[in-house]
């Protein structure tokens, strides 16, 4: 929810005048990102492990399912509105963004009060197949991990990075270790329910943290509703949800390709090595980047095309830095891992994750420069950059993997990612290079 002040940490501050303790701040800050995410991925690795062992394919699948609509959901259904408000409440006083933030839910409950009751409707006329007790935990997850999602980029909006991947953990880190624990303690409990149950006492404790955060201190007597705010929001949200429709197709086109021409056999092995480096990406971009884009916000709105581009230089760089490092760590830890998993295949095809990991450093780049875009407000350029990106992956994969098979592939992933990060990359210079003419900066 709102933040508590009108300025940013103090800390932050120094950091970003040079301050060395300042610094040392920013970097304890960055690995317990870092950390947190980390812990969230392993959970999540645990958690399948552990389904595909003790519960049965079709609870695996409801299960991948409901994953994917807690994904799917806020993105198609969101309309963009997060990206847009959360440019918005950078550094903005409690007493304006506190209506924008509730204003914000208010639109998501009206949504999912008509999601919610097509979906109960669809099982009462029995097309969706569940047990009552687990609709309804599938209904409640649904409800609340949409408007989870929707605070997260509201807190990285209000410049809550910490809290923002606190608030995260608790609905996706903390839980699955408990569940985990509880089934191979008691075999009764190694239930899709059981489950459910504590991914929905994961999201009911992240409501709680932030229900205390948000109504106390003072902030709850600035609640109100902006209908002027959500008017805007919806017509500027439209760049940014086209942006999310394209960066989904550019994710996952790929592997449909592959399935198409080589198999469900070699498509498990390019989603294996893309998921080992995606872990690269997700660590870097929402661990690393993300929070700093309302840095690069505030550098915008100053005016000073030189503070930008130092902020920018210093994001960039230090992205790109951690990255490196995590790549690094991927790289010597898959080698050695891969006899564990027992399958010929994937050794024998090693080369290919080597290609795989120098493409998700240049889609990390892509994005990281997709970040100095939406600071400098380039909206449609967003949009128009990841509804291209699409049509050139299809355009790449439909005619190297006929033609190379994996190779392929991999190929033309790290082809196209190198390709969009240098458009990218020229179009944020010329942006700049425009704003220094107009103000005579050097």
């Amino acid at each position: 929810m709102s933040g508590d002040g009108e300025a940013p940490d103090r800390r932050e501050a120094t950091a970003a005048a040079g301050d060395p303790a300042g610094h040392r701040h920013r970097r304890l800050g960055q690995i317990l990102l870092l950390a947190l995410r980390a812990a969230n991925a392993l959970a999540k690795f645990a958690l399948a492990v552990y389904m595909v062992r003790h519960l049965g394919l079709g609870d695996v699948g409801i299960y991948g399912l409901l994953v994917g609509a807690g994904t799917a959901v806020p993105g198609i259904l969101g309309f963009g509105v997060n990206d847009w408000t959360a440019r918005r409440l950078v550094r903005l006083p409690r007493a304006q963004a506190a209506p924008m933030v509730l204003t914000r839910f208010g639109l998501s409950v009206a949504i999912q009060a008509v999601l919610q009751t097509v979906g109960w409707s669809l099982w009462a006329a029995g097309v969706i197949d569940l047990p009552a007790t687990t609709a309804g935990l599938v209904a409640a997850i649904v409800l609340l991990e949409h408007l989870a999602v929707d605070d997260y980029y509201l807190e990285i909006g209000r410049e809550r990075a910490t809290f923002a991947n606190v608030q995260l953990f608790l609905r996706a880190g903390l839980w699955p270790p408990v569940v985990i624990a509880w089934g191979l303690v008691d075999p009764a409990a190694r239930t899709l329910d059981v489950v459910l149950a504590g991914w929905l006492a994961g999201l009911v404790a992240t409501w709680v943290a932030i229900a205390v955060r948000g109504l106390t201190g003072g902030r709850r007597r600035h609640l109100g509703i902006d209908l002027g705010y959500l008017r805007e929001a919806l017509r500027g949200g439209v760049p940014f949800w086209l942006a999310d429709i394209g960066g989904s197709g550019t994710l996952y086109l790929d592997r449909f390709i592959v399935s198409g021409f080589l198999g469900l056999e070699t498509t498990g092995v390019y989603t294996f090595f893309w998921s080992f480096a995606n872990v690269v990406h997700t660590l870097s971009v929402n661990g690393i980047i993300q929070p700093q884009v309302p840095r690069l916000v505030a550098a915008e709105r100053s005016g000073d095309p030189v503070a930008f581009v130092a902020e920018r230089d210093r994001s960039l760089r230090e992205a790109a830095v951690w990255a490196a490092i995590l790549a690094a760590g991927v790289g010597i830890a898959l080698p050695v891992l891969l006899p564990w998993f027992g399958r010929p295949l994937l050794a024998e095809n090693l080369t290919i994750f080597w290609v795989i990991l120098a493409a998700t450093l240049a889609r990390i780049g892509y994005d990281a420069l997709g970040f100095v875009l939406y600071a400098l407000h380039r909206d449609r350029t967003i949009a128009a950059t990841a509804l291209a990106a699409v049509g050139v992956t299809a355009i790449a994969d439909l005619t190297a993997v006929p033609t190379f098979g994996l190779p392929g592939a991999a190929g033309a992933y790290l082809l196209v990612g190198v390709s969009l990060a240098a458009v990218r990359r020229r179009i944020v210079a010329a942006e700049i290079d425009r704003r220094r003419a107009s103000t005579g900066a050097q």
